[in-house]
């Protein structure tokens, strides 16, 4: 079997960050080194020229279990010209999102009979997770989604930084986790302070908020790890126009049943570790109520997601608490969403297009799915 990994970073403090977090973690026991031994991996990086040099301190480690391809931004054609100068030419909100596309697109076209492991510079894995993702690929799945957890960066680094290892466990994560939680996380609760204006998942403790034991998450729009395109896929294999999580893996494997998403931490465990500013101008929300995320769901998901936003997830730091009461506490809520929402389409008038564009976003196959990139685009259209 092989395996291609991407990821794309540029810049010093990037790159550096990558190595010191991200790729130590993949170079766990049960992450790459397990992998390898099972099976051929192809490690490839996307960059700049000028940050080449920050990734040669690890690249004798990373040797040792994958074999490092690197790809260049001046390479890459994109819009009658190269990325390098699409990037400088690019709001700094969208360059990371855009770059990460572009050049995901520019590998995946490349893919055969391979799996495709997509990776944010980010990501802290924990160890084992890529030996369990290998174990369900053997089982017949061609695409493995996991929901993330994100780290506070300020706090979490220098613990990290201290001892990684002893971290890496998945419940040992977890807990760091929950101990410095990234503002972002924390407003997907269903109590949470101040909630998020973009439920796209929501989050249910287990336990008190200084005494948690874990969280019980459903989602959206989990991140794909690994996929194996199929042959039902067409240009899916290849092309997505959001970012990945939105719909790459149902665009590329057309049976729900080859889907894996990963029912808890100690089997598949991925954190983002991000500075506490990221995103602190997010607009604040009201709290998720049955009809609102009946309404969120209709206008910003495919009926496809059903699949992934019914299925509970445990984010484990230990057993203890009631986890199976907070489980169905969660997951009737969600079935409540479902039921309003099939209500509310049977009561739509189609009497405007944006209405039809919006229901064809929703029932129609994902290639329709409108993703938030793509109505931001349509705008100027959908009000007119």
């Amino acid at each position: 079997m092989r395996y291609d990994v991407f990821v794309t970073v540029w810049g010093q403090d990037f790159v550096e960050k990558f190595i010191e977090f991200s790729l130590a973690s993949q170079l766990a026991t049960g992450n790459l080194p397990a992998l390898a031994e099972q099976s051929d991996i192809h490690y490839h990086i996307y960059t700049d020229r000028q940050s080449k040099e920050y990734f040669e301190p690890a690249l004798a480690e990373l040797a040792r279990y994958a074999e490092p391809h690197f790809y260049f931004y001046d390479e890459i054609a994109f819009g009658g010209g190269r990325l390098d100068q699409a990037i400088a030419n690019s709001e700094p909100s969208t360059i990371k999102h855009n770059v990460q596309r572009i050049t995901a697109q520019h590998m995946l076209s490349q893919l055969e009979d391979s799996a495709a492991i997509l990776l944010d510079s980010d990501f802290i894995i924990a160890d084992g997770s890529l030996a369990r993702m290998h174990e369900l690929r053997c089982q017949g799945k061609r695409g493995i989604s996991t929901m993330l957890m994100r780290l506070d960066q300020d706090a979490a680094a220098p613990i990290l930084r201290h001892n990684l290892s002893a971290h890496l466990s998945p419940r040992a994560l977890v807990r760091l986790c929950l101990d410095h939680m990234h503002p972002i996380f924390a407003a997907y609760f269903v109590d949470a302070e101040q909630p998020t204006s973009y439920p796209s998942q929501l989050n249910w403790r287990v336990g008190q908020k200084d005494n948690e034991s874990g969280v019980v998450t459903h989602c959206l729009f989990p991140h794909p790890l690994m996929v194996v395109p199929d042959s039902m896929g067409g240009k899916g294999a290849s092309k997505y126009f959001s970012t990945m999580d939105y719909e790459y893996v149902l665009r590329a494997v057309a049976d729900d049943d080859a889907i894996h998403l990963s029912p808890s931490s100690d089997e598949i465990l991925i954190c983002k570790l991000s500075p506490a500013g990221y995103l602190a101008d997010n607009k604040i929300g009201d709290p998720p109520s049955i009809d609102s995320m009946a309404h969120f769901m209709l206008n910003n998901s495919n009926i496809r997601h059903r699949s992934f936003m019914a299925q509970a997830i445990r984010f484990i730091a230990d057993e203890n608490g009631e986890w199976e009461d907070c489980v169905g506490e969660a997951d009737r809520f969600i079935e409540a969403a479902y039921k309003s929402l099939e209500l509310t389409v049977g009561q739509l008038s189609t009497g405007d297009a944006a209405t039809l564009l919006h229901l064809k976003s929703f029932l129609g196959p994902i290639e329709d799915f409108l993703s938030p990139q793509v109505q931001s685009r349509m705008q100027g259209w959908l009000s007119d």
